[in-house]
């Protein structure tokens, strides 16, 4: 049996570098080996494993819950998104909130308007946040806006970027303007579908016209200041 444990989990290291994702990994092992072999969440806590660096795919010896590998796994996690919540990193790796939160506290990780950012600021960041210069086209560094097809897209236009400093959600107009806006919009509201969820998005951007949006955009100028003010710490 433990023989088949490590053999279904290097078939799931073999599509880990094949850059399959864990529920694609898991389609093909159940195509062969039928459904009982692993459940989707143990799939994707391997995956986090693996993308945390270790590839050791043995049971390591324990008494009790391994803390190291936790860390690793969550560290995982928390790297592919910055905006996860303790309770689906919970569900994900079958933890405690209480747990979840020590772990994160353990790596200096504190939650920004719902962004896991450092606690404490490396002297680099600090000076990364307030050396930012000019202002033409403004994005938060989230993974869709500095991939490579919109990066060429941006250089395709000849726009210039303002580079905005890492672990910054409190100098990002999506995150301490309409996030907040949209979540009081959403307060104490329960939805019975996708569709559901769609109609109330819409109805909110269908809500605000274009004051509402340089509103928050012309905060920027007040927030950098603020935080030139306090040497780079954060203003939340």
């Amino acid at each position: 049996m433990e023989s088949n444990k490590q053999h279904f989990r290097h078939i799931l290291l073999f599509y880990f570098r094949k850059g399959k994702n864990a529920v694609q990994a898991r389609k093909k092992l159940t195509d062969v080996y039928g459904e009982g072999v692993l459940t989707v969440r143990q799939c994707q806590n391997w995956f986090a494993k693996f993308r945390s660096g270790n590839f050791d795919v043995e049971d390591a010896p324990r008494s009790g819950r391994p803390v190291e590998a936790d860390k690793d796994a969550i560290k995982a996690l928390v790297d592919a998104n910055r905006r996860i919540t303790t309770r689906e990193i919970g569900e994900r790796l079958n933890l405690s909130n209480s747990t979840v939160y020590g772990h994160l506290k353990g790596m200096g990780l504190t939650s920004k308007l719902d962004v896991w950012v450092p606690h404490v600021l490396t002297e680099r960041n600090l000076c990364r946040r307030v050396d930012a210069k000019g202002v033409v086209f403004h994005q938060d560094n989230a993974r869709p806006h500095t991939s490579l097809v919109t990066r060429q897209k941006l250089l395709q236009l000849e726009w210039d970027v303002l580079q905005h400093p890492p672990y910054s959600p409190d100098l990002a107009p999506s995150d301490y303007y309409l996030f907040r806006s949209l979540q009081n919009f959403l307060d104490g509201k329960t939805f019975t579908s996708n569709e559901d969820v769609k109609n109330h998005l819409n109805q909110f951007f269908a809500s605000k016209d274009q004051n509402f949006y340089e509103r928050g955009i012309m905060l920027l100028p007040e927030r950098w200041q603020k935080v030139l003010d306090q040497n780079g710490q954060y203003i939340i």
